[in-house]
């Protein structure tokens, strides 16, 4: 039986149950997760079920298990799915979207026990729409397929350098100059001269939100701080540091921008906690990202008054201001009941503690192991393994898919889990997003859900034939003919190819 993110424990048993009877059985608090399996019947078979007591589909509640846990059994007779809630129950039915199955003749599920759980608590991905913006359909089409792969996480970069994508009623700007840019970079270097724009209403957010919801998917909204704020910078150019006299644009290019914001300017805070506020009221998550990464600070070494804020507050130097400055984002937002996620760039001794890192960057996993090691909550998103938007010649699937969150960790129980991230610097349209994502999310998916000791490139990839039936099925353009682990010298001469031309490999699909 070919399910991917493997199950915890699988147990095939003789026999098989014809899909002739539509009697529906299930608890009231599954509802929301029978429904969205009658959906799936209905589309997939033409069966409708109907609601009765005694049936031969039951949707059972299930005080023993964990949240995230469920078990089905599928005997010739009846098929009863368990869970503790219906986020679990939701999970027994994405197993029930890849175990049916067709003779010709009838539709049928074959007969099995299993029992399910996720090895990690934190299952995510991230997509960047700042770079390139992307629809609110697009975004809703990435959740319900991070949702088939049992993610419990969206992750939305909702700003950049190159543009602004929340519509703020308290800063217009913000969108008014913050959404759109003059051009966008080409390979050669060269700035094409058409602007780009594009930001998400609130109403598109809340939509997206409450969609993701049923899904059991919460959306973490990330505002990178205090660098990667150009076009906030474009927009607010008052919240630069003293003495910078050049006009700050929203960037067409892009790498790293030197200009970041004022640590030592009182309008940066309370714009900030302003925004923060108008965030918090369209996404619920119990999180919020506020980046934190790649923020150069040669301008806080020349500013006055991120100087001043440095011996006011008793810093040893600008890497101790931007742990200070995040720590006040951090304690203003726990004041909501949120929890702040910064990228590993942030680390310092300094740090809140209670600050979750992820960590991403290379070279940096000795130290982000220290942490782990001494109390750290760490998400992992490493770069080498997990950064979807490189070439398949870069990061293959079997790459991907050898991640070991682990490695070297003491305290394993301080790794939430997982993110794969795809930054759109050369992703431009959603069909390039899902050939760079699918398959490489599946192998993403049972490095966050199934136990190290169970994984298996090789049963991977024959449990993954049936997933691109079901891709094939929904319209999904994935990356064809990936699987096999490429030698290093075509891996070699295929990054050499991206790096002149992005759609190389995209273009082949």
């Amino acid at each position: 039986m070919k399910i991917v993110p493997l199950p915890l424990h699988l147990e095939p048993r003789e026999g098989r149950l014809d899909l002739l009877d539509s009697a529906f059985n299930y608890s009231e608090e599954l509802a929301n997760a029978a429904a969205i399996f009658q959906d799936f019947l209905k589309k997939e078979t033409g069966i409708s079920l109907r609601k009765e007591k005694f049936a031969k589909f039951n949707f059972l509640l299930d005080f023993s298990l964990q949240r995230e846990e469920y078990r089905l059994e599928i005997s010739e007779n009846t098929l009863t799915l368990s869970a503790k809630s219906d986020q679990g129950a939701l999970h027994g039915v994405r197993t029930l979207q890849q175990l049916l199955e067709y003779d010709g003749g009838r539709f049928y599920f074959p007969a099995v026990y299993i029992e399910d759980a996720p090895h990690f608590p934190y299952r995510g991905f991230m997509l960047d729409i700042a770079r390139h913006f992307f629809s609110k359909r697009t975004i809703m089409r990435l959740i319900e397929l991070a949702s088939l792969h049992k993610l419990n996480f969206f992750h939305l970069h909702l700003s950049d350098d190159q543009g602004f994508r929340f519509e703020s009623e308290k800063f217009p700007r913000l969108t008014e100059v913050g959404s759109t840019r003059r051009g966008t970079i080409l390979k050669d270097g060269t700035v094409d001269g058409v602007p780009h724009s594009g930001y998400l209403t609130k109403a598109d957010l809340k939509e997206i939100v409450a969609y993701a919801e049923r899904l059991h998917i919460e959306v973490i909204p990330e505002i990178d701080m205090p660098g990667h704020m150009n076009a906030v910078l474009a927009a607010y150019p008052e919240l630069l540091c003293e003495g910078i006299k050049e006009e700050i644009e929203v960037r067409p290019a892009w790498g790293i921008s030197k200009n970041i914001l004022c640590a030592g300017n009182e309008k940066t805070y309370s714009l900030l906690e302003e925004l923060l506020a108008e965030i918090i009221e369209v996404f619920p998550c119990r999180y919020i990202h506020l980046g934190g990464d790649e923020a150069p600070k040669a301008n806080w070494k020349k500013c006055p008054r991120c100087q001043e804020k440095i011996r006011k507050e008793g810093l040893k130097d600008e890497e101790a201001l931007q742990a200070h400055f995040l720590n006040h984002f951090s304690k203003f937002l726990e004041g909501k009941g949120k929890t702040v996620i910064a990228w590993n760039d942030g680390l310092h001794p300094d740090l809140d503690p209670d600050i979750i890192i992820e960590h991403w960057k290379p070279g940096t996993r000795r130290k982000t192991v220290k942490a782990v090691n001494s109390g750290r909550k760490v998400v992992m998103s490493d770069f080498l393994h997990l950064y979807l938007d490189y070439p398949y010649a870069m990061t293959p699937l079997a790459k991907t898919y050898g991640f070991n969150p682990l490695e070297g960790v003491e305290k394993p129980e301080n790794i939430l889990g997982i993110e794969a991230n795809l930054w759109t610097e050369w992703v431009a349209t959603p069909e390039k997003i899902e050939f760079q994502v699918f398959p490489r999310l599946a192998a993403a998916a049972e490095v966050g859900w199934t136990a190290p000791e169970l994984k298996d490139y090789d049963n991977f990839l024959s449990r993954l034939e049936h997933l691109y039936a079901i891709y094939q099925k929904k319209g999904v353009n994935y990356a064809r003919g990936k699987e096999k682990k490429p030698n290093i010298l075509k891996r070699i001469a295929g990054t050499r190819r991206w790096l002149r031309d992005e759609n190389a490999e995209f273009r082949e699909n």
